[in-house]
Parts: structure tokens; C-alpha cells; sequence
């Protein structure tokens, strides 16, 4: 078997191993979600059980661990952006996992190529082809048909899936540049550019979920047990308000 052959095939393989191990964390995290609703906690203990995962790969040297520089301070501080970023993606995710059906969220989800054209066209100057612009047209096409049949849609679903959208192919627009490091920082591969994004979130999602969200919560819940006020009473209360002002 040539080289050539043996790398398309490993490619093949990588892909089908994505797309099954894609499959399986998001019927798992839907599950997740259901039962403990709370989107900011499972970002937090995903990154959580990323950063565990990277701990790992470079304890066992399964991956090369990298150099000193990449955790220099202005290294960190030009990843910190991907790594928010990275986090926001991620959330927007799980929030939509938590409102509409899987297969919904990833209906909205096929719309990234279009969005990493139209950023490569605007950030990076990469004008795409016309086969390329043609091919995007049924995505775009496709997906809005699928919304509006769609049995669980809500907009809140919705907005979420189609922000991590943007999020995510912003995040690997700009990762390119990264990679390709400058004056202030290091060069850095695919792998431990997402390594050092995990770790940034992970610290980025911890407080995020501890102190933000239980204020949220607390708050829509008081929102939501908030009497209802008559239009009678409504206009009471108004009048009340004027005459003591």
C-alpha cells in the first residue's frame, strides 16, 4: 500500500471515528441536559474532563508536550481570545442541545461551511470559487426549509445553534493566525492549540458557572413565579404611581 493510500485511508478513518464519537457525546449530553439543566455547569465539566484528557496525553507522551513558550505570558495572552471564544461556542452548544431535539441543532449546525467561507472571505481575503458558492446554496436552502418544519423549534434553540455557528468558525479563522504565531508568541500545532484553548476555558467556565448562573437562574425563576397583574390593577398601580410623584 503506497503512503499516499495509507494517509487517505487514515483520513477516513479519523473522519468516521469523529462523526461516531460526534454522534454518541451529543444524544449523551441531550441526556445530560435533560436531567441536570444547567448549560454554564456542563460546559464547565467538559472542559473539566478535557483538561484531565490533555493531562494524560502528554503524561503518557502520547502526543508531544509542548514547550516552555507556549505558556509564556504573551503567548496566553494571544490565545485567551480563542480560548473565550472557544468557551462561548461551546456553551451556545448546550444551551441549544437543552431547548430543541439533536437533530435539529445539528440541522443548524450544517450552516458552518457557509459561515467559514464568509469569514475566510472577509478576515483572510480568500475569495471562494463558484463551484464553492454554488455548493453552499442547498446548505443554506436545506437548513432554512428545516426550520420551519421543524416540530420543536423555538428561537432560543434557534439563536443558540446558529451563534455557536459563528462563534466556532470565527474561532477557526482566527486560529490560523495563531498557528502560524508572530513576534509576541510561539508557533503551535492543531493539537496543542485546542490543548492550550481547553485549559484557558476550563478556567474561563469554572467561576462563569459558580457565581453567573445561579444568579440567572434565581432570576428567572422569580420572573416566572412573579404574579400576574390585571390590566385593573396595572392601571392602579400606575396611578398610584403618578399621583405620588
Amino acid at each position: 500500500m503506497s503512503s499516499d493510500l495509507k494517509k487517505t485511508a487514515l483520513l477516513g478513518v479519523l473522519f468516521a471515528g469523529w462523526y461516531a464519537f460526534n454522534i454518541v457525546f451529543n444524544i449523551y449530553n441531550k441526556q445530560v441536559l435533560k436531567a441536570f439543566p444547567y448549560p454554564l455547569h456542563c460546559t464547565m465539566f467538559q472542559f473539566l474532563g478535557g483538561c484531565v484528557l490533555i493531562a494524560f496525553m502528554w503524561g503518557s507522551n502520547l502526543v508531544e508536550r509542548p514547550e516552555k513558550e507556549v505558556f509564556s505570558t504573551e503567548n496566553l495572552k494571544m490565545v485567551l481570545p480563542l480560548a473565550m471564544i472557544h468557551t462561548a461556542g461551546n456553551l451556545l452548544t448546550n444551551i441549544s442541545l437543552g431547548k430543541v431535539a439533536v437533530s435539529f441543532t445539528h440541522t443548524i449546525k450544517a450552516m458552518e461551511p457557509f459561515f467559514s467561507v464568509l469569514f475566510s472571505y472577509l478576515f483572510l481575503g480568500a475569495t471562494p470559487s463558484p463551484a464553492v458558492v454554488a455548493a453552499l446554496v442547498p446548505v443554506v436552502g436545506g437548513v432554512a426549509m428545516a426550520s420551519l418544519a421543524e416540530a420543536s423549534f423555538n428561537w432560543i434553540g434557534f439563536g443558540a445553534a446558529m451563534g455557536s455557528n459563528v462563534v466556532f468558525q470565527s474561532r477557526n479563522v482566527f486560529s490560523k493566525k495563531v498557528m502560524a504565531g508572530n513576534k509576541k508568541g510561539v508557533k503551535m500545532d492543531n493539537i496543542t492549540l485546542f490543548s492550550v484553548m481547553t485549559l484557558l476555558s476550563a478556567v474561563i467556565s469554572l467561576p462563569l458557572a459558580v457565581l453567573v448562573e445561579p444568579f440567572f437562574l434565581q432570576l428567572i425563576t422569580s420572573f416566572k413565579n412573579a404574579p400576574l397583574l390585571s390590566t385593573s390593577e396595572l392601571a392602579c398601580a400606575i396611578t398610584k404611581s403618578s399621583s405620588s410623584i
